[in-house]
C-alpha cells in the first residue's frame, strides 16, 4: 500500500510532533510515523502498575520553548503544569539546604551554611541569567558551518555573526565554561561544599562527567537553564510528561497531520539520487519529497539510509558521536511518600516534592569514578521527585508515585552483565535512600527499573543516552550531531533531521523540530513562515 504526502516525519516524539505541526500550519500535507504504539518518545506517560501512572522517562517540564506552547495552543489541548516549589538537598551531617526561585529566601537558607556564599548567590544568579539569555537565544539559531566556502554558507555565517554581535561580550565567559570543570567554575563563586554540590549535581544529568571533568561547567549551566517567560510554570505536568505529547499530537491533528503508530521505518527510498519517501517494515510505502527524521542520528544514518548515499566524512563522524548513557531511572509505586530525615518528624515540616541527593563534590565524583571503571556507583547521586504531592490523579487515593533518577552506571559492566547484577544495583539505590529517607523502602509496592540498556531497547536510542548524545562542548552547536551537518540538512536533498541528536540537543525543548521547520521552508522557497 502506498500513501502520498508532501512531508513525512519519522518519529512521534515531541520534536517530531512540533516539526509536523508547524509544517502543517504552513499548508503542507504531513504525516508522522511512530515506531511504538503511542506517540511521545521520552515524553511519555503510562500506567505501569494498576492505578499508578508515571512519567516513564523524562519527568519534568523545564525547557519547552514558550513560542511553541503559544503557537500550537498547547494549553487549549490540555497542557497544564505545577511548579515543584522548594528543592531539598540533604547533607551527610543531617542538615538540609532548601532552595527555590526566590533569590532572597534562598540566600537566607544558604547563609546557614556560609554567610559569604549567601552574599555571592544573588550575583551568581545575575551572572548565570545573563549567560542564559544568550544560550536560550542560540538555541533558536541554526548553527553555521564556519568551514564552508560556498557563497550561501559564507553569507549565512556573516548574518549569524551580525545577529549575535552582542555575544562578543560573553565570549571569555563561555570559553571558561567550555574548558573548566564544574568544580572549578563553582569554586569561583562559593566556598561551602554543600552549596557547590547543589549546582555541580546538574552536570551529570545526561552526561558521563564528574564535577572535576573538563567541560562539565558548560553541561552544568545548560541543565540549570530554565525559561522564566511564565508561559507555563516549570515543574510537574498534570498527568505526566505524556500530556505534553498528547497536546502536541492533538494540535498537530487539528492542523491536518496524520499520525500513524506501530509504523517502524525500514529504509528511506532513494531512486536515481532523489528522495522518494520511506518504506515501513509492514510493507507500506509513504511517498513524499520531504522527509524529516526525529529518530536518533545513528539510527537514521546507520540503519535507515543506505550507506552508499552517505559521504565518508559523515560516516566517520557517525562513529565518533558519543551517545553513551550512564543515567538510570526507577519508577516507584508506594504507600507513602519519601520523608527526609533532615526535615525532622513533626507534622509541620515542608512538603519535599523535589529532592537532590548528592551532598558533596567528592560524593558526585566517586559516582562518576565507579562507572568510569566499569562498575555501578556504590553511592549513586539521585533526584527523588514525588509528583503525587502536586497531582493526585497519578496514583490511587492515599498512595504515591516517586521518580528516582540518578547516576552513574556503565552502559556495559566490566565484569558480568546487567542480567546478573541488576538486583545488586537496586539494593545499592535502596541503601542510599534508607540513609537519607529512612523507612521509605519498606513502603514500596512495586517498581520499574530503567538502565541505559533498557532505554536503548525501548526508545531505540543507541547507548541509552536520554539526550541522544552527551551535551559536552565537542558535541554542541556546529558540531551537533556532526561537523558540516548541523543545519538540519543531510547529504540527501529533501532529507532533514529534527530530533535531539541535532542542535540545541536533548531535553524537552521542541527546538530541534522548531528550527528544522525554518530550514525546510527556506529550501522550499516559502515566503511566509508559520514561525
Amino acid at each position: 500500500m502506498t500513501n502520498h504526502y508532501e512531508v513525512v516525519v519519522l518519529g512521534g516524539g515531541h520534536n517530531g510532533l512540533v516539526c509536523a505541526a508547524y509544517l502543517a500550519r504552513a499548508g503542507m500535507r504531513t504525516a508522522v510515523l511512530e515506531r511504538r504504539h503511542a506517540v511521545g518518545g521520552a515524553a511519555f506517560s503510562e500506567e505501569v502498575f494498576p492505578g499508578f501512572t508515571f512519567s516513564v522517562f523524562s519527568y519534568g517540564l523545564q525547557h519547552l520553548y514558550p513560542q511553541i506552547i503559544h503557537d500550537l495552543e498547547l494549553r487549549k489541548f490540555g497542557l497544564k503544569s505545577v511548579a515543584y516549589g522548594d528543592l531539598f538537598s540533604p547533607t551527610e551531617d543531617g542538615h538540609c539546604l532548601i532552595t527555590n526561585d526566590d533569590v532572597a529566601a534562598t540566600s537566607k537558607n544558604i547563609a546557614q551554611f556560609s554567610p559569604r556564599d549567601a552574599e555571592a548567590y544573588p550575583k551568581f544568579v545575575d551572572f548565570h541569567n545573563g549567560l542564559a539569555v544568550y544560550l536560550r537565544h542560540l538555541g533558536t539559531e541554526v548553527p553555521p558551518d564556519p568551514t564552508a566556502s560556498t557563497f550561501r554558507d559564507v553569507t549565512r555565517t556573516l548574518a549569524f555573526s551580525w545577529r549575535n554581535f552582542g555575544l562578543r561580550t560573553k565570549l571569555f565567559d563561555f570559553a571558561e565554561l567550555m574548558t573548566q570543570s564544574a568544580e572549578e567554575y563553582l569554586s569561583h563563586w562559593f566556598e561551602n561544599d554543600a552549596v557547590r554540590a547543589l549546582f555541580a549535581y546538574q552536570a551529570g544529568i545526561g552526561n558521563f562527567v564528574g564535577p572535576h571533568s573538563r567541560g562539565s561547567a558548560l553541561a552544568c549551566l545548560y541543565n540549570m537553564l530554565t525559561d522564566h517567560s511564565h508561559e507555563i510554570p516549570r515543574g510537574h505536568v498534570i498527568g505526566g510528561m505524556g500530556t505534553v505529547s498528547k497536546a502536541l499530537a492533538a494540535s498537530a491533528q487539528r492542523l491536518g497531520v496524520e499520525i500513524h503508530t506501530n509504523a517502524e521505518v525500514e529504509h528511506v527510498i532513494v531512486d536515481n539520487g532523489k528522495l522518494k519517501g520511506v518504506a515501513t517494515k509492514d510493507g507500506r510505502e509513504y511517498r513524499a519529497g520531504i522527509v524529516a527524521s526525529s529518530m536518533h542520528s545513528k539510527i537514521l544514518f546507520g540503519k535507515v539510509v543506505d550507506r552508499k548515499h552517505l559521504p565518508d566524512d559523515l560516516l566517520q563522524s557517525l562513529e565518533k558521536f558519543n551517545t553513551v548513557g550512564t543515567n538510570w531511572k526507577i519508577n516507584v509505586a508506594c504507600n507513602r511518600p519519601p520523608q527526609l530525615k533532615c526535615l525532622g518528624s513533626d507534622s509541620a515540616r515542608p512538603v519535599s516534592a523535589f529532592v537532590h541527593i548528592g551532598p558533596t563534590i567528592d560524593y558526585l565524583e566517586k559516582a562518576y569514578d565507579d562507572a568510569k571503571y566499569g562498575k555501578f556507583a556504590q553511592a549513586p547521586w539521585m533526584t527523588v521527585a514525588t509528583p503525587t504531592y502536586l497531582d493526585k490523579s497519578m496514583a490511587p487515593e492515599g498512595k504515591h508515585v516517586v521518580n528516582l533518577y540518578g547516576g552513574h552506571v556503565p552502559y556495559k559492566l566490566r565484569e558480568g552483565d546487567w542480567s546478573s547484577h541488576r538486583s545488586e544495583f537496586i539494593q545499592t539505590v535502596w541503601k542510599v535512600l534508607d540513609e537519607f529517607v529512612p523507612g521509605f523502602t519498606n513502603e514500596i509496592i512495586d517498581y520499574q527499573v530503567l538502565l541505559p540498556i533498557d532505554i536503548e531497547n525501548i526508545l531505540n536510542i543507541p547507548g541509552g543516552n536520554i539526550l541522544h548524545g552527551q551535551m559536552t562542548p565537542d558535541q554542541l552547536f556546529s558540531r551537533r550531531p556532526y561537523p558540516h551537518y548541523a543545519d538540519y540538512r543531510t547529504p540527501i536533498q529533501g532529507l532533514y533531521q529534527c530530533g535531539s541528536s541535532c542542535h540545541p540537543g536533548g531535553g524537552v525543548t521542541g527546538l530541534p523540530g522548531f528550527n528544522a521547520v525554518r530550514e525546510i521552508l527556506r529550501d522550499r522557497g516559502k515566503k511566509r513562515s508559520p514561525i
